[in-house]
């Protein structure tokens, strides 16, 4: 990542936090303790941001509420072959005026390119996502009440009551922060409270996750591989990762980037 987008995301993020730790923006943006440290020095001394102990803090704060995690524009530039290779085949699931629900993530906003000449009921979380979808479909699109998280771009509502109780969906696709043979996990409580409203109003669950996913772990499991139906990742999944999976009774579908077509996937 060049320093000039570096210096324009921590801008962006401590804004967004207020304040940020040196170790949240090595791991937000990628980069080694030693670079992120010469950026915010840079970046003071221009006035963007002040210095603090082990961070920095936003000179104009907006307190936007945020979550644990990547954020959207910085995960779309992360495996984005393999992650329009997955979207394809995940399409292909998709029948004729199947009731659908899409989760939010740089994956799973993939297959709004796929469904441009679908007619499907779908209700989405992710809020670039169902902005693709009305703008560029036919498709009925549903958005479930809350609060917009802007990092991730996506809708969560703390509350027990909302549009997602009246909706019903043949399939949920969804992505995840990992996956092992514990099951599907996420690393914030709010998302793990989004994705299990989404998953009681489904009947299959399909997972779309690249490779990495399958090496990334946290304390947080959000459903068991039991609940799983399919998932789709690409080649850089190794076999022995692969292997629960299977054993699990999961059908596994792997993607190969270099089969991506630009044609939609739903008629």
């Amino acid at each position: 990542m060049l320093e000039r987008e570096r210096h324009r995301l921590i801008l962006k993020i401590a804004e967004e936090r207020a304040v940020v730790s040196v170790i949240d923006l090595c791991e937000l943006l990628g980069a080694s303790e030693a670079t992120i440290r010469r950026d915010i020095v840079a970046m003071s001394d221009r006035d963007e941001v002040r210095r603090v102990r082990g961070g920095v803090e936003a000179l104009n704060p907006r307190f936007q509420p945020h979550l644990v995690g990547v954020p959207l524009a910085l995960s779309q530039d992360v495996q984005v072959g393999e992650k329009q290779a997955i979207a394809q085949l995940a399409a292909g699931l998709i029948e004729p005026g199947d009731s659908i629900i899409i989760g939010g993530g740089s994956t799973t906003f993939c297959l709004a390119k796929f469904l441009e000449n679908a007619e499907l009921d779908i209700m989405t979380n992710s809020f670039p996502l169902a902005a693709q979808l009305v703008n560029h479909t036919r498709n009925r699109v549903t958005l479930p009440g809350g609060t917009i998280y802007r990092e991730q771009s996506i809708v969560l509502s703390p509350f027990e009551c909302d549009v997602t109780d009246h909706f019903w969906g043949a399939k949920l696709f969804t992505s995840c922060f990992g996956l092992n043979r514990f099951g599907m996990m996420e690393n914030d409580p709010l998302i793990v409270q989004s994705q299990n409203k989404l998953l009681a109003r489904a009947e299959q669950v399909i997972l779309l996750a690249d490779s990495t996913k399958l090496r990334k772990q946290s304390s947080m499991i959000v459903i068991p591989l039991s609940r799983i139906t399919t998932i789709v990742t690409d080649s850089g999944a190794r076999t022995e990762e692969l292997e629960p999976l299977r054993a699990a009774s999961i059908t596994v579908i792997v993607a190969r980037a270099e089969d991506t077509h630009p044609v939609a996937a739903v008629a």
